[in-house]
Order: C-alpha cells, then sequence, then structure tokens
C-alpha cells in the first residue's frame, strides 16, 4: 500500500510538471525573466549611479569637460544595459566592479529560465519550429544578460506628403519585436518586418 501511495504521488508530480510545461511559453518565458531582471540589477544600478556622480563632478572641477560627457554617456549606456567597450579611464575599475556584480545578481535569474526552456523544448510544443525558433531568440537575450527596458519613444509613426497634409501610411512597432506598414487610404498592410533595440532610442 505505502509503495502504490509513492507511486501515485510520483505519477502526480509528473504530470504537474508536464502541464505546467505545456502551459509556458516563449513569451512568458520572456516576461519574466525581464521583470526578474530588472529588479536584480535595480539596486545595483542605484549604486553604480551614485557612485559614478562624484566622479564626474570632480572631471567637471578639474576642467575636464569632455571626460566628464563622456563618462556621462557611458554612464547612461551601463544603466541601459548596454557594453560599454572603452570606458573612461577614471571609471574603469568602477565599471568592472559593476559587470562582476550585474553577473552574480542575473546568474540565478538565467539559470531558472533557461531550465524553462529546456522544459518547453521537451514537451510536444516545444517540437513546433515556429516555438523552437522564438525558444531560440529568448534564450539568445537570456544568455547575454540583456534586461530590456520599455521603448521611450512613440509606438506607431504616421507619414505625411507635407506637413500639414493628411496621413497616407502609418508604421507600427510592436513590443514583440515585429513591424507593419500601412496604406491608410486603402487599409492595406504594404510590408513587414522585424526590429530591434540596438541602443538606447535607435533601432534595426
Amino acid at each position: 500500500m505505502r509503495f502504490m501511495k509513492q507511486l501515485l504521488l510520483a505519477l502526480l508530480l509528473v504530470s504537474f510538471t508536464s502541464i505546467s510545461a505545456l502551459a509556458d511559453s516563449p513569451e512568458a518565458i520572456l516576461k519574466d525573466y525581464r521583470k526578474a531582471a530588472t529588479q536584480a540589477v535595480e539596486r545595483l544600478n542605484q549604486s553604480l549611479e551614485k557612485a559614478a556622480t562624484p566622479i564626474i563632478t570632480k572631471l567637471v572641477a578639474s576642467g575636464d569637460t569632455a571626460g566628464a560627457e563622456e563618462l556621462t554617456a557611458q554612464l547612461k549606456e551601463k544603466l541601459a544595459g548596454e557594453s560599454v567597450l572603452k570606458p573612461q579611464a577614471s571609471a574603469v575599475q568602477l565599471f568592472s566592479l559593476y559587470d562582476e556584480a550585474r553577473a552574480k545578481a542575473l546568474a540565478p535569474v538565467q539559470k531558472s529560465s533557461i531550465a524553462r526552456i529546456d522544459s518547453q523544448l521537451k514537451t510536444a510544443g516545444g517540437a513546433k519550429l515556429e516555438t523552437v525558433t522564438e525558444l531560440g531568440k529568448v534564450r539568445e537575450e537570456i544568455e547575454a544578460g540583456r534586461v530590456s527596458h520599455e521603448v521611450n519613444f512613440p509606438l506607431v509613426w504616421t507619414y505625411h506628403m507635407t506637413a500639414t497634409g493628411p496621413v497616407m501610411a502609418e508604421l507600427t512597432l510592436s513590443p514583440d519585436g515585429k513591424w507593419k506598414l500601412k496604406n491608410t487610404q486603402t487599409g492595406v498592410v504594404s510590408e513587414t518586418g522585424e526590429w530591434v533595440q540596438v541602443k538606447r532610442n535607435i533601432l534595426d
């Protein structure tokens, strides 16, 4: 009887795991990762900004305006989750310590998110080409340690022949990285594609 209970419990656990995996999706994994990753680096970003401000102030006070402007721009890039190839001389150690702490903070978030991806790939739904492709994109963002932020520019752009002319076309940028161009005169979508944010307020 005890063996039967243990067997039943094991079957229930396997069933629950399978159902959970089937209920998961690339979109849900990416959404949860971004939320958890943002929370993981929030305090680090605050500490980085607090530590960099006196350095920038010192550069300004010494008359090194160019260095102060360079470091200010690099700080913004760091806070946005972008890499800085050649840190300003006075911030090399600070950025190095930040990168190390950031990697450690993101590690558990990345590990759990990748585990969910692996689980998806083992399910029937994970075998579908579209799902596998999306999971690959999600995994790439997670392994790179990117922390995406909300795009702070309009997601719908309109095209006019003149400044005061009527709307001729409408370009829509979707949060999932896709775009479409619609002729507002006919309502027909003439072109579609994908976009990525390569830098703050810069798309490709």
